[in-house]
C-alpha cells in the first residue's frame, strides 16, 4: 500500500452512476459495465438534469465499483485480506433485490471499522433518526441528499479520504510512540537487570578472589610444611655428627613428607584435569571388598594414632564385583574416610557398603557411607563444602589442615562416574558422607582381577632379588633424575649410560649400534633441550633400532601415554619414579625383546603395573 489511500469503493445497482462517479473523480475502475440510454432516469435522478463533468484539478482516486450489498462485502474483506483498505465508500440507500445501503454499510462496519462511509439517499425508505437508529451517530457517517452536485462529491472524496490518511498516520504514530515507550521500558528494565547482575558478578568475582587468595595461602602453608621436614632432615642426615641410629627414622620422615607433598600435587593435578575435561573415567571389573579393604589399611595407622575404632561392613546383597572404575572409587572413598580420621578425635569411623534397588530392573545402585563421630559441620560452610578453593572456617583450617580440595574432587569425580556425594551433619556430633553409585553391571566373583600384591610389604621385597642384566641407555637433562635412575638400575644390576638430551640419545644409540652393541633398554625422558623424547624416539626408530623404548614423562593422562605410543615407546612410566615398579618394567620388557623371545608386543597396551 502506497503512503497516501486515494481507494474508494464505490456500492450502486446502478451502472451508469459508477460512470459517472469515475468521471466527476478522475479515476479507473477496473470493473465498471459499460452504460446503456436506459439509464438516463436514474443518472438523471442522482445527479439533477446536468451532465457530470470531469474536473481537471481533482486528485486521482482509485476507484471499484460493487453492484450490491454482497459483493461490497467481499471486496472489503479482501482488501483488509491483502492488507490494501479502501479509505472511504459511497453506497446507495436502495440496492433490490439484496441487502440495502443501511444493511450493507453495518456489514462493511463488521470488516472494517475505520471506513469512512457517505450514503447516498432521498431519504424515501429510511428517515434520519431510523438511519441514526440502525448505524449510531459516527464521525465515519455522512449522508448526502439526492440530487447533489459533483462539486460535492469531490469534496467528499477528498476530505474523507485525507481524514483517513490523517488518521492512520497519527496511528501510526501513536504506535510508534508506543512502541519507542515500550521499548525504553525495557531498555530501562534491562539496564537494571544487567546492573543487578554486574553488581551480583562483582561480588562473586571479589568472593572468588578472596577464596582462591585463602586456597593459595593454605596451599602454600600444605606445600610448605613437608618441605620444611624434607629440607631439614636431609640436613640432618648430611651432618657427621648425627648418630647412625637416627638415620632410619630421618629418612623414614622424609619419604612420609615427600608422599604428603606427592598427594597434595596430586590433588592439583586432578582439579585441573577435571575442569579442563581432560581426566577421564575408565571401565574394568573391580571388587568392591577389596576396595574397601585398601581404604581401610591406608586409614588405619592414622587412625590407630588417634586411638580410633575403625570398621568396615557390606550387606549380604551388595554384589562381590561390579563393572566401573576402581581406581577412581577407591580415591573418592579415601578422600572421604581420610576426612574422617582427620576430623576425628575420640570415637569411630566406620566405612560401610549397601545395596538398594532392583539390579534386574535397572534401578539398584551402591551406596558407600562414611560415618564418624568427630567435630561435625559448621551450618554456614554447608552450602560451599564441595566448592573448588573454599574450605571451612579459618579455625578449623589453621587446626587440622589441608587443601580444601579433596571434597570438591570428590564430589567431581561420583558425578563423573554418574553418581553424587551427599552428607547429613551436626555441628559437635559428627557427619555421614554417603557416595551413591548407579549399579550398572554386576560380575561373577571369578570375573574381577586378583587383588595386586603390594610390592612394599617385607613379605614381598625379594620377589625381585633377580639381578637386571643388560645395557640400559638413560636420556634424562634433569641431572639430579639422572643420576637416580642411574643409581636405582646399577644397583638392580644393569650396565647404564647416559645422555643428556635427545640429541645425545640418538648419538650414542647409532654408536652403539655401530659398534654391535645394541642397548637392550632405552628409558627416554620425553620433555629435554636440544631434541625432545617424542622426535628422539623417531630418530631411533628410523635408524632401524627395534629394541625397547620406555617413556618417562610427569604427564600421566591417557593422551600423553598415546602420544609416546605413537611417537615409537614400547610402554609408558610416570614421575615420580616407583623403583620396584621401575624395574620390574624393565625386566620385563628386556625378558620379552630378548633374542629368541616371543615376538614383541608391538602396539599392544602398556603393561598393568603402569596403571596401579
Amino acid at each position: 500500500m502506497s503512503d497516501t489511500n486515494r481507494r474508494i469503493l464505490l456500492v450502486d445497482d446502478n451502472q451508469a452512476i459508477h460512470k459517472d462517479f469515475i468521471k466527476i473523480l478522475g479515476g479507473g475502475s477496473s470493473n465498471a459495465a459499460p452504460v446503456d440510454d436506459t439509464v438516463a432516469d436514474a443518472r438523471a435522478a442522482f445527479f439533477g438534469t446536468e451532465e457530470p463533468k470531469t474536473s481537471a484539478s481533482t486528485a486521482c482516486f482509485e476507484l471499484q465499483s460493487a453492484y450490491q450489498g454482497e459483493e461490497a462485502y467481499e471486496l472489503v474483506q479482501k482488501s483488509i485480506a491483502d492488507e490494501q483498505p479502501y479509505a472511504m465508500a459511497f453506497v446507495d440507500i436502495r440496492m433490490p433485490p439484496g441487502w440495502d445501503g443501511v444493511q450493507t454499510i453495518k456489514k462493511l462496519w463488521e470488516v472494517d471499522s475505520e471506513l469512512q462511509v457517505v450514503i447516498c439517499t432521498a431519504f424515501a425508505d429510511y428517515s434520519w433518526d431510523d438511519m441514526m437508529e440502525e448505524l449510531g451517530s459516527s464521525d465515519r457517517l455522512l449522508i448526502l441528499k439526492k440530487p447533489f452536485d459533483p462539486v460535492e462529491v469531490c469534496q467528499f472524496a477528498t476530505a474523507l479520504t485525507e481524514k483517513w490518511n490523517v488518521a492512520r498516520a497519527a496511528t501510526r504514530r501513536l504506535q510508534e510512540v508506543h512502541e519507542a515507550e515500550q521499548e525504553a521500558r525495557s531498555y530501562s528494565a534491562s539496564l537494571e537487570i544487567l546492573n543487578r547482575a554486574l553488581e551480583t558478578a562483582k561480588a562473586t568475582a571479589e568472593a572468588s578472589a578472596d577464596a582462591k587468595s585463602t586456597f593459595l595461602a593454605n596451599m602454600s602453608h600444605e606445600i610448605r610444611t613437608p618441605m620444611i621436614a624434607i629440607l631439614g632432615y636431609t640436613d640432618l642426615l648430611a651432618d657427621p655428627s648425627v648418630e647412625k641410629s637416627a638415620h632410619a627414622e630421618y629418612l623414614h620422615t622424609v619419604q612420609t613428607n615427600g608422599r604428603h607433598l606427592l598427594s597434595i600435587l596430586d590433588d592439583i593435578l586432578d582439579i585441573t584435569r577435571i575442569e579442563s575435561g581432560n581426566l577421564s573415567i575408565k571401565s574394568a571389573p573391580c571388587s568392591l571388598r577389596e576396595i574397601t579393604h585398601d581404604v581401610h589399611e591406608m586409614i588405619k595407622l592414622r587412625a590407630n594414632e588417634k586411638s580410633l575404632a575403625i570398621s568396615v561392613d557390606h550387606t549380604e546383597d551388595c554384589p562381590q564385583s561390579i563393572q566401573s572404575d576402581p581406581t577412581r572409587i577407591r580415591q573418592i572413598l579415601l578422600n572421604l574416610a581420610s576426612n574422617a580420621v582427620k576430623f576425628t578425635e575420640t570415637g569411630s569411623v566406620r566405612i560401610s557398603t549397601r545395596l538398594e534397588g532392583n539390579p534386574s530392573a535397572g534401578t539398584a545402585a551402591i551406596h558407600f557411607a562414611v560415618q564418624d563421630t568427630g567435630i561435625g559441620i559448621f551450618p554456614g560452610d554447608q552450602e560451599t563444602l564441595f566448592d573448588s578453593f573454599t574450605q571451612a572456617d579459618s579455625s578449623s583450617t589453621r587446626e587440622y589442615g589441608g587443601t580444601g580440595l579433596g571434597l570438591s574432587i570428590s564430589k567431581r569425580l561420583a558425578n563423573m562416574l554418574d553418581g553424587d556425594i551427599t552428607f547429613t551433619s551436626t555441628h559437635g556430633e559428627g557427619s555421614t558422607f554417603e557416595f551413591v553409585l548407579p549399579l550398572k553391571e554386576t560380575l561373577a566373583a571369578t570375573d574381577c582381577p586378583t587383588p595386586a600384591i603390594d610390592q612394599d610389604k617385607p613379605e614381598n621385597k625379594d620377589s625381585h632379588a633377580s639381578p637386571l642384566i643388560g645395557k640400559i641407555l638413560v636420556a634424562e637433562d634433569f641431572a639430579p633424575t639422572q643420576r637416580l635412575i642411574a643409581a636405582l638400575l646399577r644397583k638392580a644390576g644393569a650396565t647404564v649410560n647416559v645422555a643428556d638430551n635427545g640429541k645425545d640419545a640418538v648419538d650414542r644409540t647409532n654408536e652403539a649400534t655401530d659398534q654391535s652393541e645394541p642397548y637392550d633398554l632405552i628409558i627416554m625422558d620425553m620433555q629435554m633441550p636440544v631434541l625432545d623424547g617424542y622426535r628422539a624416539t623417531e630418530r631411533i626408530r628410523t635408524m632401524g633400532h627395534a629394541g625397547p623404548i620406555i617413556a618417562l614423562t610427569a604427564h600421566s593422562s591417557d593422551s600423553d601415554r598415546e602420544k609416546c605410543l605413537r611417537a615409537g615407546c614400547t610402554d609408558y612410566a610416570t614421575k615420580p619414579i616407583d623403583r620396584r615398579r621401575l624395574i620390574k618394567l624393565c625386566k620385563s620388557l628386556m625378558a620379552e625383546f630378548a633374542p629368541g623371545a616371543p615376538l614383541p608386543r608391538g602396539e599392544q597396551t602398556p603393561s598393568e603395573t603402569q596403571h596401579e
